[in-house]
């Protein structure tokens, strides 16, 4: 679930979130040709603007314990996220993306209003400092310019955006870093086929003796069946992670049945604290903002004012 959160974060924000919420590109994108001949704004930077500063006339689609989410921000989101499909993909309906946008500055303005809570908020200085950043990745202030005509923005709409960006980016990034580096783990063989039959012929052999590896190689001769190290909540079955984490080392498993196939696991070994790969820490760094995402809306005030 959270995959998909961050997946549609990271669209939501476009090229803004190459610098704040997502990995940076290692080359700058290139840039759409602008959809009108104008000429381009020059962008100049303007007092910073938070939510809780906006006039009350500036139309609203919800509020977040009283911190209001412009409608012009949400309007411009859902644009962004209509055009990030390819003729291609799978497009979700109309009412789905509306949801899918409007839950993520939801969620956006719940991380920006701990961060507030938490003593951060972002300097003009080191907002100009992003929105320099910002063009230098893309190319310069004329790329800028012509990305915000295309996507638009004015000065002061993206500089409202990178800061709320800024903001909710710091609060994540508190969340995720009290994930450890180390957790209980297991390491383990399987021997896995599709067909119940190879299955019971796999157990009988290794009841005569066979070597569990030997059997695995044949079913898996790609990899061998090694699953590696993994802690809990990481494996997709967790049929198959409760019976790892209950053996014990050296012990093989019965048949176990899954939308996949049919699986007999082998426990290589089993430790209460080993280092995590970047994979493992990913997911349990995005199972535990999930986690607090889930709880900040539950606790929260939440005003939706649109349809």
């Amino acid at each position: 679930m959270f995959k998909r959160y961050i997946a549609v974060f990271c669209v939501l924000l476009g090229i803004v979130g190459l610098v704040l919420a997502c990995e940076p590109l290692a080359d700058p994108p290139e840039l759409p040709t602008p959809v009108i001949n104008t000429v381009a704004p020059v962008f100049e930077p303007s007092p910073e603007i938070t939510p809780t500063d906006l006039p009350p006339q500036l139309p609203l689609v919800a509020k977040v314990d009283g911190a209001g989410i412009l409608l012009s921000e949400y309007e411009r989101e859902l644009a962004s996220y209509r055009a990030s499909f390819a003729e291609t993909d799978a497009i979700p309906s109309d009412a789905e993306m509306r949801e899918t946008v409007l839950n993520f500055l939801i969620e956006q303005q719940l991380l920006v209003n701990a961060a507030h809570q938490n003593g951060f908020t972002l300097s003009d200085q080191a907002l100009d400092e992003k929105i320099q950043n910002l063009s230098n990745e893309i190319g310069g202030q004329d790329a800028l310019n012509t990305w915000m005509q295309n996507n638009q923005h004015t000065p002061e709409s993206l500089r409202q955006s990178l800061h709320l960006a800024a903001e909710a980016a710091w609060q994540r990034d508190q969340i995720i870093a009290q994930v450890p580096d180390t957790a209980e783990q297991v390491r383990a063989r399987q021997i896995f086929t599709i067909y119940q039959g190879d299955a019971i012929n796999a157990e009988r052999s290794l009841a005569g003796g066979t070597d569990f590896e030997q059997i695995a190689w044949r079913y898996s001769p790609e990899s061998g069946g090694e699953l590696g190290w993994f802690p809990r909540g990481f494996l997709l079955f967790p049929e198959i992670e409760e019976a790892a984490f209950s053996l014990p080392v050296g012990a093989t498993s019965q048949i176990i049945q899954t939308e996949l196939g049919y699986h007999i696991l082998y426990i290589i070994a089993h430790e209460d604290a080993h280092p995590l790969t970047t994979d493992a820490r990913v997911m349990l760094q995005n199972k535990a903002l999930q986690a607090w995402l889930n709880t900040a809306r539950e606790q929260a005030e939440i005003e939706i004012l649109i349809p």
